[in-house]
C-alpha cells in the first residue's frame, strides 16, 4: 500500500513546514497503533525531522504489524478449507437444535401449535 494517499496536516505543504498534529488526521493513528513511538513521532513531526510521507509510513507499518497474526490465521484457515466447512456445518447443526428448542418454548408460552403442519392445517381449516 502506498502511504502517500492519505490526507495529512492541511497546513503542512512542505516538509520544512512545522507539523500541526492537532489537525492531522493521520497522527491520530499513532497513539492507537504505535504506542512506544508516539512521543518521538510527535517531536519529529513538529520539529520538521520527518515529513508527512514518513509519518504515514510509520502508521501503516504499525497497523500492518498489528494485522500479521490475523492474516496468518486467515491463511491457515484458507489452507484447511474442508476443516472450516466441517466447523461451519457442526455450528449450524448446533444452532438449529438450539433454535428449535427455543421455538418450542416460545410456542408453549404462546399456546401456539408446535408443528408447522399443525399451523398450516389450522390456517386451512379457518378459511
Amino acid at each position: 500500500m502506498e502511504p502517500t494517499k492519505a490526507k495529512t496536516d492541511p497546513a503542512r505543504i512542505h516538509r520544512s513546514d512545522l507539523g500541526h498534529l492537532n489537525i492531522c488526521p493521520v497522527f491520530v493513528y499513532h497513539p492507537l497503533f504505535c504506542n512506544e513511538n508516539v512521543d518521538e513521532i510527535h517531536a519529529s513531526c513538529s520539529q520538521e525531522r520527518i515529513g508527512c510521507k514518513d509519518c504515514k509510513g510509520l502508521a501503516g507499518e504499525a497497523i500492518n504489524n498489528l494485522l500479521v497474526p490475523f492474516r496468518e490465521r486467515r491463511n491457515d484457515y484458507k489452507q484447511r478449507g474442508d476443516t472450516v466447512k466441517e466447523i461451519l456445518i457442526e455450528g449450524t447443526r448446533k444452532a438449529r437444535k438450539g433454535a428449535r428448542n427455543m421455538m418450542l418454548e416460545v410456542r408453549e408460552a404462546m399456546d401456539a401449535p408446535h408443528d408447522l403442519q399443525d399451523c398450516l392445517y389450522e390456517a386451512h381449516k379457518s378459511r
